[in-house]
């Protein structure tokens, strides 16, 4: 110290006591403390207190306060040796992204997996009653498109000349009803045989886009005389 004033003397005042002060301010100190009273004075009361915390019980640290501070200095180190260079910044970045990831998944591998084993064993027991057997009786192809057509004709007979009849077939292959073309005519009587015909026959429906559905169609009606 060059200027040994009162506060430069009494913030010394602690090394004085202790005695680890070099010899030039040592020298300064006790010469300082010989001309002041006051400093004196709390030379007193410093060394007093001194003697007093010499007395007094020795704390003892808890178990895990060396855990905690070799724990702090390990992270204080890590953290120096990341900012060295950026492949120590980017190691350390990918330790931490890799932890992290190992946390995140933990709780949830356990549970998925057993979720997607349970889920196959599950589906397994109940693959054999999900089959059920195809029914192809009076199955109809999808996009076939027929018309009206004879099924089983009538033994009754049309008269004794070929006409040309429009009939009239509903889905369910029954006649709902006929006439002859414009230009053709018949008599009650040929009228009457036509539609025992006709009604007496068997049709079958004609389908559009696999469904059955009612239409027209013209059937010639031939007579074929057989003579013995």
């Amino acid at each position: 110290m060059e200027d040994f004033t009162c506060k430069s003397v009494r913030q010394s005042l602690w090394d004085y006591v202790a005695g680890v002060l070099d010899e030039v301010d040592s020298h300064g100190v006790r010469y300082h403390l010989q001309a002041c009273r006051e400093c004196e004075l709390r030379r007193v009361e410093v060394r007093s207190m001194r003697t007093g915390l010499r007395h007094l019980p020795v704390a003892q640290a808890p178990s895990m306060l060396d855990t905690r501070l070799r724990v702090t200095a390990s992270r204080e180190r890590a953290r120096h040796v990341r900012l060295r260079d950026f492949h120590a910044r980017f190691q350390d970045f990918r330790r931490r992204f890799q932890v992290s990831f190992d946390n995140l998944l933990k709780p949830f591998a356990v549970p998925a997996a057993g979720g997607i084993l349970a889920s196959f064993l599950c589906f397994g027991v109940i693959l054999g009653n999900l089959y059920v057997a195809p029914v192809w009786e009076n199955d109809l192809p999808i996009g076939v498109s027929t018309d009206v057509s004879i099924d089983e004709l009538s033994p009754f007979d049309c008269g004794r000349k070929d006409v040309l009849v429009k009939l009239s077939v509903d889905s369910e292959g029954h006649v709902t009803d006929y006439e002859l073309q414009p230009d053709k005519h018949a008599s009650p009587e040929e009228m009457q045989e036509i539609g025992n015909l006709v009604l007496y026959s068997t049709f079958n429906p004609a389908v559009r886009s696999g469904r059955r559905v009612s239409s027209k169609r013209l059937f010639f009606l031939s007579h074929i005389s057989v003579r013995g």
